[in-house]
């Protein structure tokens, strides 16, 4: 029972640690919803979902989490992961600062108001729903990127994800040589995130 809470407290701390630079570096101009259906709004959980995200106690829990599992199994890389934490840091406090660009609140606007617009063609038989479906699919590839480069993030996605339960697995089995593996694989995600992350902010600022 306790290595399984065990398990579970480091899921919720890990989850985020990386996480949340690719929501913010993907689509920090919108919030974007996951389905390629745009017939139910997901603009307000998207939001809440930001904010839980960017919760600095959380945040504040994932790096002293993370930097206590360092100084005990791998010392040699507590300042890669300060520096990784501070690189994390200033590149969402900026992403965030673009997300209040004039620019940006319209393009979220616009989404929303296309939503509305193609939800509306439907109820009235305008257009079908897989005409609604490719009239959607054209704004994001214009917006967010081609549906190609959208399943490579869900790939990189789905990739920290079982890099998170791999560091799981290795907490639970207490075994040394196994977490300090993990920890080293868990630090490479988050500066190749905060590479991605840099990249992104360079061309929003352009």
């Amino acid at each position: 029972m306790k290595m399984w809470k065990q398990g579970m407290m480091t899921t919720a701390l890990v989850m985020g640690l990386v996480m949340p630079g690719v929501a913010l570096a993907h689509d920090v101009s919108a919030t974007v919803a996951q389905s390629s259906k745009p017939t139910h709004s997901h603009d307000e959980h998207g939001e809440k979902h930001m904010k839980v995200r960017h919760s600095s106690n959380r945040g504040v829990h994932q790096k002293m989490y993370m930097l206590l599992l360092a100084e005990k199994y791998a010392p040699d890389s507590v300042g890669k992961w300060q520096a990784a934490f501070k690189e994390r840091d200033r590149l969402m406090s900026e992403f965030e600062a673009l997300s209040d660009d004039p620019k940006w609140q319209a393009k979220r606007e616009e989404r929303k108001q296309l939503i509305n617009k193609l939800n509306e063609q439907v109820k009235k038989g305008e257009i079908t729903n897989e005409q609604m479906e490719k009239q959607f699919k054209e704004w994001k590839d214009k917006n967010m990127g081609p549906k190609e480069e959208r399943d490579v993030r869900k790939a990189r996605i789905e990739q920290m994800k079982k890099t998170h339960e791999a560091f799981d697995s290795a907490i639970e089995s207490g075994d040394t040589a196994k977490i300090k593996e993990s920890l080293q694989q868990m630090l490479e995600q988050m500066q190749a995130n905060n590479s991605r992350m840099a990249e992104k902010l360079a061309m929003k600022k352009k």
